[in-house]
């Protein structure tokens, strides 16, 4: 699967590789824009799908935020983030089919195997992470976890990508970023990481010209690349 060398990654020694979870461990977009539109319309929001697609990426406690203030919305933002976060777990527990991303075990068993760190920095909620990488049976294939819960700055800040890397005991230099949405490479490159740009069209309309380079499949990453 990985053969060959990369022409991205050169003069530095990798030792570990971030993954986002949404959109790039699982295809989960779809689940999270079907939750955020009961809510919208539990709320008599008017979102456009513009709109929604610019929150790919963003922690859900800065999505309440800047939704409340656009729209005038007079819930507080815990009672926004309660409702949500519950719908989004009831959600994900029972969907169905429930896989990982073609190609994402055999990246994982490759990265693993030239004995490489692995983390996931997603912004949903941990319980969220952990209910995912539980279904996906991946949870051992992880040595860190960063929600967005844990950082003061969500994306597209740099903090849960620097926060990983304190935890892999890694510097910036030594981490590649696999991001699907505009928000998540400008954290990554923000933090002096490089970044693979996931393309994913159920991510919605997202930038990612800001990525090192952008794949739409796993087994475009080559073993020059985990060097």
């Amino acid at each position: 699967m990985l053969t060959g060398g990369g022409d991205m990654m050169r003069n530095r020694e990798l030792k570990a590789v971030i993954f986002d979870m949404d959109g790039v461990l699982i295809d989960s977009e779809p689940i999270h824009f079907l939750v955020e539109q009961k809510l919208f319309r539990q709320f008599g929001l008017r979102i456009t799908e513009e709109e929604q697609h610019a929150y790919v990426g963003v922690p859900m406690k800065e999505m309440w935020k800047l939704i409340r203030t656009r729209h005038s919305l007079t819930l507080s933002e815990e009672q926004l983030l309660a409702g949500h976060k519950e719908q989004l777990i009831a959600e994900f527990s029972t969907a169905e089919p429930f896989e990982a991303m073609e190609g994402l075990r055999e990246l994982l068993s490759e990265i693993k195997n030239r004995g490489l760190k692995t983390a996931v920095a997603s912004s949903s909620p941990r319980q969220l992470i952990e209910t995912v990488l539980a279904r996906l049976r991946l949870t051992p294939m992880f040595d860190v976890i960063v929600s967005g819960e844990e950082v003061k700055q969500g994306k597209p800040s740099p903090d849960i990508f620097i926060e990983a890397a304190s935890l892999l005991q890694a510097t910036a230099g030594e981490c590649i970023v696999i991001e699907d949405s505009c928000n998540g490479v400008r954290a990554a490159k923000s933090a002096g990481m490089e970044c693979i740009g996931f393309y994913n069209p159920n991510s919605g309309n997202q930038d990612l010209s800001g990525a090192d380079r952008v794949i739409r499949h796993f087994s475009e990453i080559t073993g020059g690349e985990l060097q």
